[in-house]
């Protein structure tokens, strides 16, 4: 007798059972696959302290800067009580940490610029390092490891510690050494003091006391008659169900408006000055004397080079970290500000930025080098030493270069610190 061909019914229980089975099957996978992923944030706190840039600080090497900062404060714990010695002992994690940190960056720059070493190149390195620090821990030519851990692990140390350490400072030591070479130095010298000396700026600058501005600040305030009803409904009438608006009442409810508003209004206005096309707009918009500065170099006091006519201080200016940023890289013309300081609101430009070209920093060190003829011509201050200025440019400016390509990529670099227990 032949098959009867299924129903439609049982070809919908067929699908249905595929459909039930497959989705048991996603669950299981999921179930198994899903601690893992789940998983991967816990794992990183579990086995890192931090992330800098794309790169781990693992907790191991926070432990090795931790240790070597318990055992500089050995001498000081052993003398203090339990309490006192927790506070070190917290003190020492939490430094232990932000030293890790830095030197975590500073390896970051200077992989970047080729000083640390390869994977390929570190059993070379290491070999010499052994070869000159443990020559009679050397046996017909191959390192007596087991010997060398015993007389290390009695110091609280072990070869691994020593190797790592070894190719951790093995970058910045290589850097330096590199760097003292004046050949390198001289083409990057960016805190090149001549070049300093010899900049010369322009400024236009407004300076606007606190009682100015609260002045203008209240000008510019016009509440609706909206806002003052609905303030006088909150403040009286809630009270007083016959207060009567009078004129004192406005006048106490405006005030009252504008130093609740006070704070989006200055924000406001600032962004509005600081849009101007010049310094001259915005010294019509807050009736404040503009104050003309040509020809200043960067060493120079501000105070000194405006005229006696003008009473308001520029020193909180000059002193701000805002204007000793913009002052050499600001665009000319440029409307910058606010900078709030020592009482006052300063809006500034940079008009002019001039600099005298100055011999190559190589070539202060030939022997036929003539500071009066290389210097001759230039705008320089009358207290800059034109010998002592080609002695310093001959000298090695490695510290500044390093210190501001680091402050660079500090800058640049992304720091995520991950909770600690």
């Amino acid at each position: 007798m032949a098959e009867t061909a299924p129903s439609l019914r049982e070809k919908i229980v067929r699908v249905g059972t595929w459909i039930f089975l497959s989705f048991i099957f996603l669950i299981i996978v999921l179930s198994f696959g899903m601690p893992d992923f789940i998983g991967t944030s816990a794992r990183v706190d579990q086995y890192n302290a931090a992330r800098i840039g794309n790169e781990y600080l693992t907790r191991a090497e926070v432990a090795d800067y931790q240790k070597q900062l318990e055992e500089r404060m050995a001498q000081n714990l052993g003398k203090l009580d339990a309490q006192n010695r927790k506070l070190f002992e917290d003190l020492a994690k939490s430094r232990a940490l932000e030293e890790a940190i830095e030197r975590k960056i500073f390896t970051q720059l200077l992989s970047r610029a080729g000083f640390n070493p390869t994977s390929s190149s570190e059993p070379k390195i290491l070999a010499n390092f052994y070869k000159k620090q443990f020559a009679e821990f050397i046996v017909e030519g191959k390192l007596d490891t087991k010997r060398l851990n015993e007389y290390l692990s009695a110091r609280r140390m072990s070869l691994e510690q020593v190797a790592r350490g070894f190719l951790r400072d093995y970058g910045p030591a290589k850097a330096y050494a590199m760097l003292e070479n004046t050949n390198y130095a001289s083409d990057f010298a960016v805190l090149d003091e001549a070049r300093f000396a010899t900049t010369l700026l322009s400024y236009r600058i407004v300076a606007i006391d606190g009682s100015a501005k609260d002045k203008i600040l209240r000008n510019r305030f016009n509440p609706t008659e909206k806002e003052i009803q609905e303030k006088f409904q909150a403040e009286f009438l809630s009270k007083d169900p016959k207060a009567v608006l009078d004129a004192a009442k406005r006048e106490s409810i405006r005030a009252t408006l504008f130093n609740e508003k006070r704070a989006v209004l200055e924000k406001e206005w600032f962004n509005s000055l600081s849009q101007a096309r010049d310094m001259v707009q915005v010294a019509n918009a807050t009736t404040s004397k503009l104050i003309a500065l040509d020809n200043v170099a960067l060493r120079d006091d501000l105070d000194s080079k405006k005229g006696k006519d003008v009473p308001v201080s520029l020193l909180p200016l000059a002193q701000s970290d805002f204007f000793l940023r913009q002052r050499l890289v600001a665009p000319l013309g440029k409307v910058l500000g606010p900078v709030e300081a020592g009482g006052y609101t300063y809006f500034f430009a940079i008009t002019n930025r001039s600099t005298s070209p100055l011999p190559p920093a190589a070539d202060y060190r030939k022997a036929d080098f003539d500071p009066n003829q290389a210097f001759a011509g230039k705008k320089m201050p009358q207290d800059a030493e034109k010998e002592k200025i080609a002695q310093n440019l001959g000298q090695n400016s490695y510290n500044q270069l390093l210190t501001a390509a680091l402050e660079i990529y500090r800058s640049s670099v992304r720091i995520e610190r991950y909770k600690r227990e």
